[in-house]
């Protein structure tokens, strides 16, 4: 059997169980180290047993609903690939939407926060492109924060790493902030049902899903941002697609003298909730 008979096959056998077959080239080209060109130049070679025997395992984890970013210990982000595993959420291609209006708004220098970091992505991600920035990145899983470790380590980039719920860690230690961005747990309990089954057996629930029909984290978020935040500082927050009218909604029952905007991804979704924080 060659390389092409193989994925033809496989991509039959994974379609009677997700949609997602485009992730038997993935684990393909991750197993042997390939990027597409080799794929296509080296599709018609024949299998080696113990190569046949890895992409079987491969596959057989694939039916079973593994992510296959989870399977190759991976995923791309703003076009670099990050370690991933079962303590973090696997980042979206929108969440680059967010980093990226985040940039426009952030001070070339002073110091900003990811509040929820997972991986690390977006800290890494705004540290690399805005070097002279001080970057904080906290969050409630020890396990992810060695994760989103191990992902600065490999960028290069010199990110503060906090263990604690929300803007706790930097109110305890009386950190002010000059940005914040945030892609926290936004989706609600009852939700569940509908999702994805990769995505209820093999993500982190901590880091998806929130009380109070996933309003929950933002709630505690808004109340402490008046602690931490200078004036003038851009406040940037992935939510879910119905959640920008509650959300601004609820901020302006705080501070009705903020002007917040909701912002839709390139799919029309309504995707990003932004403010400039003043005390007054």
């Amino acid at each position: 059997m060659n390389y092409n008979e193989w994925i033809r096959d496989a991509r039959v056998q994974l379609s009677e169980y997700t949609q997602d077959i485009q992730s038997v080239e993935w684990l393909v080209m991750d197993i042997l180290g390939w990027n597409r060109m080799d794929l296509i130049l080296n599709q018609n070679q024949f299998i080696p047993k113990e190569i046949l025997c890895c992409l079987d395992e491969g596959l057989m984890a694939l039916k079973n609903h593994v992510p296959v970013q989870y399977i190759v210990g991976k995923a791309t982000f703003w076009g670099k690939s990050f370690k991933v595993n079962e303590h973090v959420l696997i980042p979206r291609p929108e969440t680059e939407e967010v980093v990226e209006r985040f940039l426009n708004l952030i001070p070339s220098n002073g110091k900003i926060a990811d509040i929820g970091t997972g991986t690390g992505v977006i800290a890494i991600t705004v540290k690399n492109e805005r070097p002279q920035l001080k970057v904080y990145a906290s969050d409630i899983s020890n396990e992810a924060l060695n994760t989103a470790r191990d992902n600065a380590t490999t960028h290069q980039s010199n990110i503060h790493f906090l263990l604690g719920d929300g803007l706790k860690p930097f109110i305890n230690q009386n950190i002010y902030l000059d940005g914040l961005i945030s892609n926290p747990p936004y989706i609600g309990y009852d939700e569940l049902k509908a999702m994805d089954q990769s995505v209820i057996q093999y993500e982190p629930h901590v880091a998806l899903f929130a009380d109070q029909g996933g309003y929950a984290l933002y709630e505690q978020l808004f109340q402490d941002i008046p602690k931490v935040l200078n004036d003038g500082a851009p406040v940037v927050m992935e939510i879910g697609y119905q959640q920008g009218k509650q959300l601004k909604e609820k901020l302006l029952t705080y501070y009705p003298h903020l002007f917040p905007e909701v912002h839709r991804d390139i799919n029309g979704n309504e995707r990003i909730l932004s403010f400039i924080w003043t005390h007054e």
